[in-house]
């Protein structure tokens, strides 16, 4: 040890408290989920859309539809886990690649679940996809202070994503019936956005 501090440990995770901020404030403002979310067959056609449709709905829903948020639960629980978690990651890997994942992680739980879809007019909406690749890379990136460094409360983490990556890869295979609320919840979107948080630490490291 030559004692010099890592610069990581003194940084402030200020993009994930303004992405959650901005989930906030979407939520506050009442926008219409319906006109932010991603429609999958506006990319992939489907639903009585003949093929991929390039319009700005397209374009809004692909970047806004993390922030919407159907209702205050559906808020809570995702920036219930965003806070550590996106903290966490935040930290150990600088602002830049922070932002970079999440936003690739939205766009990758978009395009699984829009591929995988069997209502390709059915809106997806909601952070969870983004905060799945965090999930992904927390397991490629050991946090270096703070409660998740101690060694018990990571592996209680890495238990509870390894649990959860089985469960969706599951309901992937095996979907759950149409009238189940299960259904509900897009399974192919928190898959999407993990399968990015496991690859792209690994090629940045390289």
């Amino acid at each position: 040890m030559d004692g010099t501090a890592d610069p990581r440990r003194a940084l402030t995770p200020h993009a994930n408290r303004a992405l959650m901020a901005l989930c906030v404030v979407v939520y506050a403002l009442g926008l219409p989920p319906d006109r932010l979310a991603f429609v999958p067959a506006y990319a992939f056609g489907g639903g009585g859309v003949a093929g991929p449709l390039p319009t700005p709905a397209l374009w809004i829903g692909l970047v806004a539809h993390p922030f919407v948020h159907a209702d205050a639960l559906h808020l809570a629980t995702n920036l219930l886990v965003l806070w550590p978690l996106g903290d966490a990651v935040e930290r150990a890997v600088g602002h830049g690649r922070f932002l970079l994942l999440f936003a690739l992680g939205a766009l990758a739980a978009a395009g699984l679940e829009g591929l995988l879809a069997t209502d390709r007019m059915a809106p997806l909406i909601g952070a969870s996809g983004a905060i799945c690749a965090l999930m992904g890379a927390f397991l490629w990136q050991p946090p270096r202070n703070g409660l998740w460094a101690r060694s018990g409360w990571r592996w209680l983490a890495v238990v509870g994503i390894g649990a959860f990556a089985m469960v969706n890869a599951v309901l992937v295979i095996h979907p759950p019936s149409a009238g189940s609320p299960l259904a509900e919840v897009g399974w192919g979107a928190h898959l999407g956005g993990l399968l990015v948080g496991l690859a792209l630490p690994v090629l940045w490291r390289r």
